[in-house]
Parts: structure tokens; C-alpha cells; sequence
């Protein structure tokens, strides 16, 4: 009689294989972070798989991820940076005034883990402000771009805010 436990128990773990990348996958596609935008998918991917904290910087590696400015006022910034967490339906959004800090708790959509995210307004020049933002989570060594996502959802929203008020809506 032949064994077949061999068979069936590494049928098993490809399985378990595929599924692990198709949801590792998945998660990926679902947060929209540019993964073949330069400097390439390889890095990107690395870096979602390993990385659970993301911060703007002027020189960061992903283009999308550099600090922004914005011609506003810092108090106007912080305003608005405020009003698009509650527009996100982000949780315990949080102003600190005197540091020019909003604070605000993320959900990832698929298992509800929980992410922190700091946007701090600086001043920028005479009418112009930069906002810098921290996204980090929780749980885990590798984020799959759910903290990029956050990042990036805070500044389209504030984009869209400015917008809106300029229209007079």
C-alpha cells in the first residue's frame, strides 16, 4: 500500500502557500499604494512587508510620501487637517493647538487593526505651511502599505477640503 501522508501534507502547504500570498496580495491591491512607481516593486514590497511606520519626509524614497506644503496659514492647515480625519470616520481625532498637532486612530478595513496617526503643521514661509505626518500601527512587522494609505487618504482629503472651500461649497 502506498503512503499518501507525504502527498497530502505537502498538497497542504502549497496550498497554504498560495493562500498566505493571495491574501498578502490582496491587502496590498486593496490599500492603492503605487507599487510599481519608482524606485520599483521590489523595494515597495520590501518595504510593506517589513515596515509598519511611515513618515513624510522631504526626501523620501516614495515621491508620494515627501512632506508637503500648502499655502495656507498654519491654524488654517491644522483646520483642515482636523476636518478631513473626521471626514475619514477616523476615531479619537485629537487637536493639540499649542504643538499644532492632530491625532487620530485608524482602522484597516479587513481585520481592524488599529494604526496611530500624528499630522504636525509647520510653518513654512511667510504664508505657506508644511504638514508632516506619522502613520504607524500597532501590531505587526509589516504594515502592506496600510500606514502609506493613510497618509496618502489624509492628504487627498485635505486637497479635496481646499478645493470645496474655494468653490464656496
Amino acid at each position: 500500500m502506498r503512503r499518501r501522508g507525504p502527498v497530502i501534507a505537502f498538497s497542504s502547504l502549497v496550498a497554504l502557500l498560495i493562500v498566505g500570498v493571495w491574501l498578502t496580495g490582496s491587502a496590498i491591491l486593496r490599500n492603492r499604494v503605487p507599487v510599481a512607481a519608482p524606485p520599483g516593486a521590489a523595494e515597495r514590497l520590501k518595504t510593506y512587508l517589513t515596515s509598519n511606520v511611515v513618515e513624510t519626509r522631504d526626501d523620501h524614497t516614495f515621491s508620494e510620501l515627501r512632506t508637503r506644503v500648502f499655502e495656507l496659514e498654519p491654524d488654517d492647515l491644522l483646520e483642515y487637517a482636523r476636518r478631513a480625519c473626521e471626514r475619514l470616520g477616523w476615531d479619537d481625532v485629537g487637536v493639540d493647538p499649542q504643538q499644532r498637532k492632530v491625532r487620530a486612530q485608524v482602522r484597516t478595513p479587513l481585520l481592524r487593526f488599529v494604526d496611530d496617526l500624528e499630522a504636525r503643521v509647520v510653518q513654512a514661509g511667510p504664508s505657506s505651511a508644511m504638514l508632516e505626518v506619522r502613520s504607524s500601527s500597532r501590531i505587526g512587522r509589516g504594515d502592506l502599505g496600510a500606514n502609506a494609505r493613510h497618509v496618502l487618504d489624509l492628504y487627498e482629503t485635505v486637497d479635496a477640503l481646499i478645493a470645496e472651500d474655494a468653490a464656496g461649497g
